[in-house]
């Protein structure tokens, strides 16, 4: 343990030194961050996953030149005052942390791009979300959400959605106002139909429907998507005939109660597994200090 807090502190001092970019403090068993971090003004993409930290000092908030911070699978049960500072923020990783909440200074973070916020214990959103209007990839995966703050609905940048095991029934008609959406992943979910508000989201390739409680999809469900190529409805109790769901990729839909003859490709691999891989990058980039994005 001593060998990590020395370990952390000569990484901290050379990176003062020579005006580091890139500091890479993951997997070190860090319970407290020194003061000293203030100093890392240099500092554009900061990694502290993976260790036992219960709030980042107040003084992370002075690293104004931040664009990225990791800090994933920590013990993380609120976050320091005054975050909203890092106005030059555009990726930021919460997940594996039981925060409970988010402040409301959290969407003063108006620069952000993708956020990350898997099994946070979340049983809502801030109601300002909608400040985001940058946010181009959000995962809220893994959480307890049954329902959306109203300006949610303002994230116009949206490109890439995950709600996924999560306790909604429905979903507002004002989804439909995500044009630029091509992901959607409502797996292990609640809900007991496709939501038509989906039905209109044109620029659409990937929707994920696993695990809910859907019992009929009719056979035009998808007509209006017509760039749609990954359509997921398994593990629910769905009896339908595809036949004019032509033009996918694939049509995952085993378990639902479908005709014989209709094939599934086992050998594709879970779209779902795409959330997770993403939200891995992280720990995966630490040791070449590259993110995948």
């Amino acid at each position: 343990m001593a060998m990590d807090v020395m370990a952390v502190e000569n990484i901290i001092q050379k990176a003062i030194a020579s005006k580091s970019e890139v500091v890479n403090l993951s997997h070190r068993n860090i319970k407290v961050l020194s003061n000293n971090i203030s100093q890392l003004t240099h500092v554009i993409r900061l990694l502290l996953n993976d260790n036992e930290i219960l709030m980042p000092p107040t003084e992370i908030t002075q690293l104004l030149q931040l664009q990225e911070l990791v800090l994933n699978n920590n013990r993380l049960t609120m976050l320091p005052q005054g975050v909203g500072k890092l106005q030059n923020l555009t990726y930021l990783n919460l997940c594996g942390n039981p925060l409970g909440f988010l402040p409301d200074e959290f969407c003063e973070l108006i620069t952000l791009h993708q956020l990350w916020l898997v099994n946070c214990q979340l049983k809502s959103l801030p109601n300002d979300i909608g400040n985001l209007k940058l946010l181009e990839k959000l995962s809220v995966r893994e959480n307890a959400l049954n329902s959306l703050p109203k300006s949610f609905y303002n994230l116009i940048s949206l490109q890439w959605l995950c709600l996924a095991e999560n306790m909604f029934e429905e979903l507002s008609s004002e989804f439909k106002d995500f044009k630029q959406l091509t992901y959607l992943n409502l797996n292990y979910n609640c809900l007991a139909e496709v939501p038509s508000c989906v039905l209109e989201m044109s620029e659409l390739v990937t929707l994920l429907l696993k695990n809910n409680v859907i019992k009929t999809v009719s056979d035009d469900t998808i007509l209006g998507l017509a760039k749609l190529t990954k359509f997921d409805l398994r593990d629910n109790m769905i009896d339908i005939k595809p036949d004019h769901w032509k033009g996918l990729d694939y049509i995952l839909i085993g378990k639902s109660g479908l005709d014989e003859d209709v094939s599934v490709d086992d050998d594709v691999e879970e779209d779902e597994q795409d959330d997770e891989d993403d939200d891995d990058d992280d720990s995966e980039d630490n040791e070449t200090d590259e993110t995948k994005k």
